[in-house]
């Protein structure tokens, strides 16, 4: 039995249908007085429930995607948003018991425990991304629940999943992953033990569903370099020092002292100020006279003269150095034509340092991913570097995926291949999530042709004839005065004309 759940009360959907909405007369009455908010829960010949408005202006909100037009399939644990209420759709056949899985496939599993990526976050920014189906659910401030039951924030249809399988909340050191499951729970692949905190870019596995997180990365702290260990050099072993020999005693010299005393004598001797030399002194034997000092070779040539030094030539002057050349700049930047206005923008609403950053489409062809090379740039490790292609055609806009490793979604549903665009609707490049709004022109609009009245060719080659010069004003105030001037003269003399010939006539 398929229902709608409103403040715990449930509300099954018939085979004609569940209408909701704010008015009189709906199955569902929401609060409020919106004419406007109108919608219809359907059921399909497979038990699928399908949701569609009951009104052109209705807005309504299906996991946070806007309905279009068209209807949508809804599935269990979706959440339904209209008149600022929310619902939850269930399906009772999906609401059992929780299935066993054997040991067998625990221990399967818990071997094939990959290595979790050293990727940590902070506190906010947390969403999960399922990889099934490309839709996103925020974690807010009070946490996230993921289990079977409709209550969940995560609603996963499977026997393999509990009621309240896992919670995650933020923390101090970004978000911790806790484990309430039956089953247990897996992050990349190892299976958790009780808590986990979670990185950027970790897949979560509950039952058959996956989930890839993301969050605000937190600034890598640089580890400390590593202590080099001193190695103790062995001490030197000290050699024994051998004995040192006494010195000898030095010999008394008699005949130098004498010679000493003989030549201070002289030196003295010589002057003619000194004082008179002192008795001398007995000596041993008698010393032979001192030998002249050999005269000086050659005299010192004299010094020839410097030769005077050359003038020093003129300084060139130095040539003014060549203007820089202007910088070129990178490949990657893309720069819009200047006065060119774009045909679409792409804006992205992620929470996060990147939300509201927009990109402008010039042409009809335009490629998305993470490489450089891309004319829209997604630095983001879930895009792929060619992405997706966003074409232009007589028909309309189309998005093309190219082979994306997490895919290319629209209005929640994934891309294969290609797929025509619609209004403004949500758009997602692996883990980006942009808005893509059209800009509408004339063409598009359907604007009638303006006709142009006919015109004489023949008569527009003629060269114009010359203006006459202009009067000046106080030319044409005289020119005024001088004829009434000249009225009223004449119409006094055929007064008095007139008078004359009445008398004569008399």
């Amino acid at each position: 039995m398929a229902y709608l759940q409103f403040h715990g009360k449930q509300y099954s959907v018939p085979a004609e249908g569940l209408t909701v909405g704010c008015y009189d007369g709906a199955a569902l009455r929401l609060p409020g007085d919106d004419a406007s908010a109108r919608a219809v829960v359907t059921l399909a010949a497979d038990g699928s429930a399908v949701i569609r408005r009951d009104a052109a202006d209705a807005v309504i909100l299906v996991n946070g995607v806007r309905l279009g037009i068209e209807p949508s399939p809804i599935l269990h644990g979706d959440k339904v948003e209209m008149a600022g209420d929310e619902m939850r759709y269930g399906d009772a056949k999906q609401g059992g018991s929780t299935q066993f899985v054997s040991s067998a496939q625990v221990a399967e599993m818990a071997r094939a425990k990959g290595t979790a990526p050293a990727k940590p976050t902070l506190a906010r920014g947390g969403r999960l991304v399922s990889l099934t189906d490309g839709r996103e659910y925020a974690v807010p401030d009070d946490g996230i629940t993921i289990g079977r039951e409709v209550g969940n924030d995560i609603v996963i249809p499977s026997n393999e999943v509990s009621r309240k399988h896992a919670e995650i909340v933020p923390m101090p050191g970004g978000y911790l992953l806790t484990d309430h499951s039956t089953n247990g729970l897996f992050v990349n692949g190892g299976r958790v033990e009780q808590t986990q905190v979670l990185g950027r870019g970790d897949v979560l596995k509950l039952g058959p569903e996956e989930f890839r997180f993301y969050a605000d990365a937190a600034k890598a702290v640089p580890a400390p370099p590593p202590s080099v260990p001193v190695t103790p050099r062995p001490a030197t072993p000290v050699s024994p020092v051998s004995p040192v020999a006494p010195i000898p005693a030095p010999t008394p010299v008699a005949a130098d002292l004498p010679d000493l005393q003989i030549e201070v004598e002289s030196a003295f001797s010589s002057s003619a100020s000194a004082p008179p030399p002192a008795a001398p002194l007995p000596v041993a034997a008698p010393v032979a006279p001192a030998t002249p000092a050999a005269p000086v070779a050659a005299p010192v040539a004299p010094v020839a003269p410097v030769a005077p030094v050359a003038p020093v030539a003129p300084v060139a002057p130095v040539a003014p150095a060549a203007p820089a050349a202007p910088v070129t700049p990178p490949a990657a930047a893309k720069v819009a034509p200047a006065g060119r206005a774009p045909l679409a923008t792409l804006e992205i609403i992620n929470e996060g340092p990147l939300k509201g950053t927009k990109f402008e489409i010039h042409s009809a062809l335009t490629n998305v991913g993470r490489g450089s090379f891309n004319d829209v740039v997604l630095a983001d490790e879930s895009v792929s570097d060619s992405h997706a292609k966003i074409q232009k055609r007589d028909a309309g806009w189309f998005i093309v995926d190219q082979d994306s490793t997490n895919g290319t979604y629209v209005g929640g549903r994934r891309v294969q291949g290609e797929q025509r665009v619609e209004g403004a609707p949500d758009v997602r490049f692996g883990g980006i999530k942009m808005t893509f709004r059209p800009v509408a022109s004339a063409a598009d609009e359907g604007g009638g042709t303006r006709a142009i009245a006919a015109v004489n060719v023949e008569q527009l080659r003629k060269p114009a004839a010359p203006k006459p010069a202009a009067v000046p004003a106080e030319t044409k105030k005289k020119g005024c005065a001088a004829m009434i001037a000249f009225m009223i003269a004449l119409t006094a003399a055929g007064a008095s004309l007139l008078a004359v010939l009445l008398t004569t006539g008399r």
